[in-house]
């Protein structure tokens, strides 16, 4: 939804709030902290409790599968937010927000590779937990790269991709499709093949962390259009956020 809305966020004329700047280093900061000493743990072998993991429901899926599942949805989040700012400046032609959003994006990616590491090195994991990271990676970086292939464009921000051919690629086949707005019908589909891409039965395997609801919301209350806002306010309404 920020994607589809993307454009219209960039070519706002007024800067980001500093309470919105500050509070979302702020909250990425401490969430960056607790996922790296929980990833520490689990790379020591040490159970997580649900104190480690407050989730309302954890079931049965292991510790490493739900902290490498947060980690890898979130970063998606991420990196649309961070070439949302950006691309807010570059339009502006000001430098308010950029070091802060690379510095984020550079922790979330750091903490990225290690959840990787420390799935993959655990050997005591099943074929379908294996296999459903492996997916959620896949598709986090395709999508990414789809969602974002127009403002990485037209702002020069290839390096946000995660891999620049393949995201020039889907730029140049959405050129010859008509570049979509956030008006468009056809975001309707799309968006549609995005929730069940990550689908599993009903809902995704991990649920949301307090930290990910704030940081959400901050971001979707960024856009300072109405008629955007209600949109975006009945779509996280439906997506429980």
């Amino acid at each position: 939804m920020m994607a589809a809305y993307g454009q219209n966020f960039v070519e706002q004329w007024a800067p980001m709030p500093v309470q919105v700047v500050g509070d979302f280093y702020v909250l990425s900061r401490n969430r960056f902290n607790r996922w790296m000493r929980m990833l520490d743990d689990l790379d020591r072998r040490a159970v997580l409790t649900q104190a480690d993991l407050p989730f309302s429901s954890i079931g049965n899926l292991p510790g490493v599968r739900i902290v490498t599942e947060q980690i890898l949805i979130t970063e998606m989040v991420t990196r649309v937010w961070s070439i949302l700012l950006i691309a807010h400046d570059r339009f502006r032609g000001e430098n308010d927000t950029e070091a802060l959003a690379a510095n984020v994006f550079l922790g979330h990616q750091a903490v990225r590779r290690r959840a990787l590491d420390v799935f993959r090195n655990d050997d005591l994991l099943g074929l379908e937990h294996v296999l459903r990271i492996e997916h959620i990676r896949r598709e986090t970086e395709v999508w990414s790269d789809i969602l974002c292939a127009p403002l990485m464009k037209k702002y020069n921000l290839w390096n946000y991709a995660h891999s620049e051919e393949q995201a020039r690629e889907y730029y140049r086949q959405r050129v010859e499709q008509k570049a979509l707005s956030g008006s468009s019908d056809a975001w309707i589909p799309m968006l549609s093949a995005m929730r069940e891409t990550f689908a599993e039965g009903h809902s995704l395997g991990t649920l949301i962390h307090e930290e990910d609801r704030k940081l959400v919301r901050l971001m979707l209350e960024s856009f300072v259009f109405e008629e955007q806002r209600t949109d975006f306010i009945a779509g996280s309404q439906t997506n429980n956020f």
